[in-house]
């Protein structure tokens, strides 16, 4: 690091006073802004927010401005992208044809186009495509004028006057170059990525800090360490300065590095910085956030032997919180009942509950909105240095529920959003304070349950304080970030050639495209929406959300009593919504006892699939909540036997899932189980119920057999891979596969050989049939068929055939 930080030091030769014997001080800022755009020039393919209308409108113009180029192949620009506000497009033309590539943002500052290299940087990632084609048509070559990109988005600038100004530490100069209006952009970086306020944060320089948090900038901003200016403030141990940061400029303590996931009290501790690290705790930082290897600060203290700072941790006492249990914790709550308590008071994002947990004992589950869907994550505790503490995910530990709900409504850190209003044990609303934790103590209430009568407002004293047991809680799962839109029927657009360095999947899937959808739809049965009464909200995806009905009348006749139906609303127009008619002509002419019904289509406007509703929901809600309700035999047995038949149906009917699930098992009775979601799964990602707080979203990687992550290779033998993870949530009643090992880590553990233990109540011959379906070799798993017959002959299932039987 040392190496590094020497940038942070004064090794300019010529200084901005020597320069301004010569010339005065606009002269020199002219100078620099020049000097800045010529640098820039190169980087002018950003477009901000235009349509992918605009920016074919754009591309076509310059193809005709330069017509008399023989070959304008690689023209491009790179916009917003139009789905996420993390994401961008990029828009290219070759050989007359246009494509549209998703640049997705992985982690903060770090992006890739498909499968593509992780790339530092976004100007790092077009000079990447620059360089090379690396998979798309062909290399970037030319581009349409626009503006550079964000200071933000970039890994590196340039250095500007400012920052020569900041490192010399010429207050009066720095105070001149702000009031200019030349002055260089606050937010840029310099060659390692440094903002003027990361260099004097970095050189404790409080009095320039005071004078750069006056004009406005964007605290947020990492440089190439990823680090923010408060992370900065804490290597160079600078606890004056930290405070100034935290008071002043709102800088927030709990950023992450992107690179190593470590907080400002990381580098406190690793730096031995006794001061900041009592800073950040009494200015409410959380005392025991993770990185990525799961370290708090206490930990790489220990590590690295920070005594004193190990001792602060000792001596540390959480202050008080301002919330209370009555208004957000219900005991006897389970998920369907806060669904519809959720429902009841509008679904409004940041609207949030929390209740029992039904999988283990003492663990909880936060219920929350969002865009009007609610989410579940699932609340874990443990004991850490003889604490008990709450953590969601690998979200940082917190010292009670109360202490949870506080750090959550402060900040998403994870979660789809902030916690704002809860629902209090009257089935009221009651808002979060909304105070700024970051800039002023808080008063003090009353203790939190989870601590000792004694605890002062001090967060100090001579010995450490031990918790009393509070209630505990468990971990969550993940939502998919949504993609690119797909191209209009005006527009046709060529498949991505990342994409389609992949094998084709060897089944006979439906045909794809606005015309193939068109044709779908007219061999549906239309529905009128007169006919339909739509009821609450019970699902959302990334096209379309499913509510709740009733259809009065179907084929012509009324429906007495009108018929509970399920239904998928598009939210767009018809042009892009292919994807989402692609489950139509998928389930129009499936017919079979566990398969989801589809009844019809209503055109609209918004366009409608109708299809049979099942009462109670998904198979993985009905184990969580009511695992008392379901036994190894006959339910298990018996929907095991099922999934075979229906998958079995859809094998020869040459379909294949590609998301086989327990969320996507849907029951209609506890004698019944139906496959659901062929086409819209895929489109909308997981579609899990219990989900993983993060920054990014990812593949249901865990359900996807070696050659589906690997290739995007999905067939039969893909199907029979996910089938026999579906029966590990089953007879381990809804556990999450792999439990809290990240996608990288699973694909590892795949790849070594490994595979999922055996559920403590699953039988050994249901066990050998998972290990048969996760085979590496695809060609030597069993097909489908060959597992209905085995539920068929198999003599431990000869208790549920007749069951079996029945319910088909």
């Amino acid at each position: 690091m040392a190496a590094v930080d020497d940038v942070y030091a004064n090794n300019s030769s010529a200084t901005i006073s020597q320069a301004l014997q010569t010339k005065t001080l606009e002269q020199l800022l002219a100078e620099d802004k020049t000097k800045t755009e010529k640098a820039d020039e190169m980087l002018r393919w950003y477009h901000g927010k235009i349509s992918r209308e605009n920016a074919e409108k754009l591309l076509r113009e310059a193809v005709l401005k330069y017509s008399d180029k023989s070959d304008m192949g690689g023209l491009f620009l790179v916009r917003d992208s139009t789905v996420s506000s993390t994401d961008f497009s990029l828009s290219l033309t070759v050989g007359g044809l246009t494509y549209h590539f998703q640049i997705q943002q992985k982690k903060e500052g770090y992006y890739h186009i498909d499968n593509g290299a992780l790339i530092h940087g976004l100007e790092c990632l077009i000079q990447h495509y620059t360089d090379e084609a690396n998979g798309l048509p062909t290399n970037l070559e030319s581009f349409c004028q626009g503006q550079p990109p964000p200071h933000r988005v970039r890994k590196a600038g340039h250095n500007t006057l400012l920052h020569q100004a900041v490192q010399e530490g010429d207050v009066k100069i720095i105070q001149q170059i702000l009031d200019s209006p030349n002055r260089p952009d606050i937010n840029a970086k310099n060659t390692l990525g440094s903002t003027a306020l990361h260099l004097a944060a970095y050189n404790g320089r409080d009095d320039i800090v005071q004078i750069l948090l006056k004009a406005s900038p964007d605290t947020t901003i990492k440089d190439c360490n990823g680090h923010t200016p408060l992370h900065r403030a804490c290597v160079g141990d600078r606890a004056s300065t930290a405070r100034l940061l935290i008071q002043v400029g709102h800088c927030d303590p709990h950023a992450r590095c992107p690179q190593t996931g470590w907080v400002p009290l990381h580098e406190a501790a690793l730096k031995g910085s006794v001061e900041c690290t009592k800073a950040l705790l009494e200015l409410h930082a959380t005392p025991f956030p993770r990185n990525e290897n799961g370290e708090t600060p206490l930990d790489v203290a220990e590590k690295y032997r920070r005594l004193d700072v190990v001792k602060v941790y000792e001596e540390f006492q959480p202050l008080p919180t301002r919330t209370d249990r009555k208004d957000w914790f219900h005991q006897e709550l389970d998920r369907q009942g806060a669904i519809l308590l959720l429902e009841m008071r509008g679904l409004q994002s940041g609207l949030f509950l929390i209740r029992p947990s039904k999988r283990q004992d003492n663990w909880h589950a936060l219920s929350l909105c969002f865009q009007r869907t609610p989410y579940h994550y699932e609340i874990k505790n443990t004991h850490y240095h003889n604490r008990f503490v709450h953590y969601i995910d690998d979200g940082p530990y917190l010292l009670s529920l109360e202490h949870l709900v506080e750090h959550y409504s402060c900040r998403a850190d994870g979660l789809p959003c902030a916690l704002v209003c809860s629902i209090n044990t009257a089935q009221a609303i009651v808002d979060m304070p909304r105070l700024d934790p970051l800039s002023r103590p808080l008063p003090a209430p009353s203790p939190p349950l989870a601590c000792t009568s004694e605890q002062k407002m001090s967060p100090w004293k001579s010995q450490a304080r031990k918790c009393t047991s509070d209630r505990p809680s468990p971990p969550p799962r993940h939502t998919s970030v949504p993609g690119e839109s797909p191209p209009s029927p005006s527009t046709p657009e060529p498949m991505s050639p990342l994409s389609a360095q992949r094998p084709p999947v060897p089944s006979n899937p439906p045909p794809r495209g606005p015309a193939a959808a068109t044709k779908g739809v007219q061999m549906l049965h239309k529905i009128n929406a007169k006919h339909i009464k739509k009821g609450a909200e019970i699902g959302q995806g990334e096209f379309g959300s499913v509510l709740k009905g009733v259809l009065l009348e179907y084929k012509g006749k009324k429906q007495k009593p009108a018929m509970e139906v399920a239904i998928k609303v598009f939210h767009d127009t018809m042009e892009n919504c292919h994807d989402f008619l692609q489950e139509a002509v998928v389930m129009q002419n499936l017919e079979h006892d566990c398969i989801v019904k589809l009844l019809g289509i209503c055109e609209g406007p918004p366009l409608m699939l109708v299809e049979e509703y099942l009462p109670k929901g998904s198979m993985l809600d009905f184990l969580l909540d009511y695992p008392n309700e379901v036994k190894v035999k006959p339910e298990l047995f018996l929907w095991a036997s099922q999934i075979a038949y229906g998958m079995n149906y859809l094998e020869k009917q040459q379909f294949v899932h590609r998301d086989l699930a327990a969320r996507n098992i849907l029951l209609k009775s506890k004698q019944l189980v139906k496959i659901s979601d062929f086409g819209l799964s895929r489109a909308t990602g997981s579609g899990s119920d219990y989900y993983k707080a993060t920054h990014g979203g990812r593949w249901p990687i865990k359900w996807y057999a070696p050659e589906s992550v690997n290739y995007g290779h999905f067939s039969h033998a893909s199907d029979v891979w996910s089938f026999g993870i579906t029966l590990w949530e089953m007879f381990s009643y809804g556990e999450a596969p792999y439990g809290d090992m990240k996608g990288i880590e699973v694909v590892s553990f795949i790849e070594s050989g490994k595979r999922l233990s055996q559920p403590e109540k699953c039988p050994d011959t249901v066990y050998n049939i998972m290990q048969q379906c996760w085979n590496g070799d695809a060609t030597k798993r069993p097909t489908f068929k060959d597992l209905n017959k085995h539920f068929e002959e198999d003599s431990l299932y000869a208790d549920v055939r007749d069951l079996v039987k029945r319910s088909h």
